[in-house]
């Protein structure tokens, strides 16, 4: 059976299971790599309609998964239920434990100097083996670049993480996915910076009622207010715009 695709902005987004997500991962990794494969939230559809060569990445990953409530909401709006908020941050500790299963390894790369290296730590505390093969910051130069590429493909890594926001992260991966020698690389934003204590995760109840980004908005509100404030105004917007192209297009039909 094939999986449900949840077009939003022409993005073709799985909407599937997080046990499903990681599977999904995994089959990658048979694959001619590298292959792509992304998270989308309301932030990553903002960014892009305005930018082409964003769009155009995420129209043509391996797998895009749905994060977030914004993406919920646009599915219920549109006549099209998401099966799980697939993102990311619950999806590391997942990722962590199949790796452990299956002998695969992960390099983490991106965040401040020591915070992918505290994230790394903490994977292997978590599932008490050694699946990391390396970790790297986010701050090299682009002369650094082709030294920290050797560096990830000497690793033998299996999966590349890479938080370095968005979207800077999916077009670092798109521009040298030929030099990369990966099965699977990730787009992941801020998770190394919860995982390794810089930022507090928000309560659980918060993130059961889908308002993890007030918390955010909380912990950072002077980077974070445009974002989640403004950004979200701009999907609504946005979203009720689709709904309305929808309403035409079925009394047309």
């Amino acid at each position: 059976m094939r999986d449900d695709i949840f077009m939003f902005l022409d993005i073709p987004i799985r909407n599937v299971s997080k046990e499903r997500a990681v599977q999904l991962i995994w089959e990658h990794l048979e694959q001619t790599g590298p292959s792509e494969i992304h998270f989308v939230n309301a932030h990553c559809i903002n960014v892009a309609a305005r930018d082409e060569h964003y769009h155009s990445i995420l129209k043509s990953a391996a797998a895009v998964f749905p994060d977030g409530t914004g993406i919920r909401k646009a599915g219920d709006a549109l006549g099209h239920p998401i099966a799980d908020n697939v993102n990311g941050t619950d999806l590391f500790p997942m990722i962590c434990d199949a790796c452990a299963k299956t002998g695969t390894t992960l390099y983490l790369l991106g965040g401040k100097p020591a915070v992918a290296e505290t994230s790394a730590r903490w994977a292997e505390d978590h599932t008490g083996s050694f699946i990391i093969a390396g970790s790297h910051d986010g701050y090299f130069s682009k002369e650094e670049t082709p030294s920290v590429i050797q560096e990830i493909n000497t690793s033998n890594c299996d999966i590349l993480l890479v938080g370095m926001g968005v979207p800077s992260q999916e077009i670092w991966l798109r521009e040298h996915r030929e030099e990369l020698q990966v099965p699977v690389v990730m787009g992941v934003g801020g998770l190394f910076d919860y995982y390794s204590g810089t930022i507090p995760r928000a309560p659980r109840f918060m993130r059961t009622m889908g308002v993890e980004w007030v918390w955010r908005l909380m912990m950072e509100p002077g980077r974070m207010w445009r974002r989640y404030i403004i950004g979200n105004i701009q999907f609504l917007r946005r979203l009720k715009q689709l709904q309305r192209n929808q309403k035409k297009d079925k009394v047309k039909g």
